[in-house]
């Protein structure tokens, strides 16, 4: 058993604050944002993200929203949410048009009625992409991975260049939190802050 602390930061300053990890942008393994934009249109412009809990599919979702053509209708669907579809049809326009491009972040809670109901809602949408945990009703238009170097390849990017060594290791916490990076941030929140960390 050990633990860690480090001298307390205001919130705002803590380089792992809610607001800068907003910021960053999505790291793609492999062709960018503009060869993406392709894959959709050739898809028809109905896909999925895929990937684990925090492997970068949100982060993803706000740009594509930022970027494609049409009318941006963002629905987020919470993790306590106890009847999913209903949450996404009071966000939904109605009816959906050609105008419209649909965005429904965590669509992995809807079941096969709800997904039913929301495929039919957005058929007409001018571009429709979902966040999956794993391939579903939609073809897949990227799968989001993580790996240490990504990990690594961000924290330094947020850590200012006089910040101490943070422990635990960024390996060790990787895979603790088993590739989410999210939730290694924040862990990493409360090391920043000076909180006690205890590792088993």
């Amino acid at each position: 058993m050990s633990s860690v602390a480090v001298a307390p930061h205001r919130p705002a300053d803590n380089p792992f604050a809610s607001h800068r990890i907003d910021s960053l942008a999505f790291r793609f393994n492999g062709p960018g944002l503009t060869a993406l934009h392709q894959r959709l249109e050739e898809l028809g412009g109905r896909s999925a993200i895929v990937g684990p809990k925090g492997s970068g599919k949100t982060m993803l979702l706000d740009e594509l929203t930022a970027t494609l053509p049409g009318k941006p209708i963002q629905v987020r669907i919470g993790a306590s949410d106890r009847n999913p579809w209903h949450t996404v049809r009071t966000q939904l326009p109605r009816p959906v048009t050609p105008d419209h491009a649909v965005f429904v972040d965590s669509a992995e809670q809807l079941g096969t009625i709800g997904w039913r109901l929301l495929l039919r809602a957005t058929r007409h949408a001018r571009s429709f992409v979902a966040t999956l945990h794993r391939p579903g009703p939609l073809p897949t238009l990227i799968e989001c991975r993580t790996d240490h170097t990504l990990l690594r390849n961000l924290v330094e990017e947020l850590l200012p260049e006089d910040s101490p060594v943070l422990a635990p290791s960024l390996e060790e916490l990787f895979e603790r939190h088993e590739g989410n990076i999210r939730s290694c941030f924040r862990e990493l929140y409360d090391v920043y802050a000076g909180r006690v960390i205890s590792e088993q």
